[in-house]
């Protein structure tokens, strides 16, 4: 079998790769990273150049994708990654509480559409909340921004926003009837409702980013955010 080769057009560095370790350092928590992977240099190289632009395809092939209207958080598995090439929007997300709980927050999502590049901000504040409420809020603003169903990658520092989805928590909450393993209410249960009912909508694929590292749009986000909450000191 041909030895494959990986054209990074939009990264952390750009060029050609030899293997996908190296390639995958470049794209990885990269917003609206284009990659490709290519059998012959040649190619990759017309490619990278500016050749036609064509769906990456060093990534897993996603499987079929289901009903939008019938899919939900507790039925589902999380979906299968895709390149950020492949999705329909790119959004990063951000919650922050000043003094928490108890105090001034804010929210903000930065929404890219990988199909035109426009970039939109969302961002509000309220006087009196906690982090993780202004986390899961800036998700519910994300996965409502699209129109109509679409493929989303959301990238948040939030492990408790990530981790709802993809390790089943949500899932294994609504099965107990709102109830956490010990039997207390789940926090935040008004807003996980929301998310669950938008999260039914798309194929919403949840990227971890650690914060505070230099990610641009991450960084955005912690900017806005705060912004919004320093409102109503």
């Amino acid at each position: 079998m041909p030895k494959k080769v990986y054209a990074v057009r939009a990264g952390r560095a750009c060029g050609i790769f030899t293997t996908w370790a190296e390639c995958k350092k470049q794209v990885d928590g990269f917003a609206g990273a284009r990659y490709k992977g290519f059998t012959d240099v040649s190619e990759a190289l017309a490619w990278l150049n500016g050749g036609e632009r064509t769906l990456p395809q060093a990534a897993p092939a996603p499987r079929r994708a289901t009903n939008p209207a019938r899919r939900t958080a507790a039925s589902q598995p999380a979906a299968p990654a895709l390149p950020d090439d492949e999705q329909d929007y790119v959004i990063y997300t951000d919650g922050s509480c000043l003094r928490n709980p108890d105090g001034p927050g804010g929210w903000a999502a930065v929404v890219t559409d990988v199909h035109t590049g426009e970039v939109t901000e969302l961002h509000e504040g309220t006087p009196s909340t906690t982090n993780n409420r202004m986390e899961l809020s800036a998700a519910i603003a994300a996965m409502s921004f699209p129109q109509s169903p679409a493929k989303i990658a959301i990238y948040t520092d939030s492990q408790y926003l990530k981790n709802g989805f993809t390790k089943g928590w949500l899932k294994s909450w609504k099965s107990r009837g709102w109830k956490k393993a010990d039997g207390n209410p789940v926090l935040n249960q008004d807003l996980w409702m929301k998310l669950d009912e938008l999260y039914a909508r798309h194929q919403i694929t949840f990227h971890w980013v650690k914060g505070h590292v230099g990610v641009d749009l991450n960084e955005r986000c912690d900017q806005l955010a705060k912004s919004e909450a320093m409102k109503y000191l």
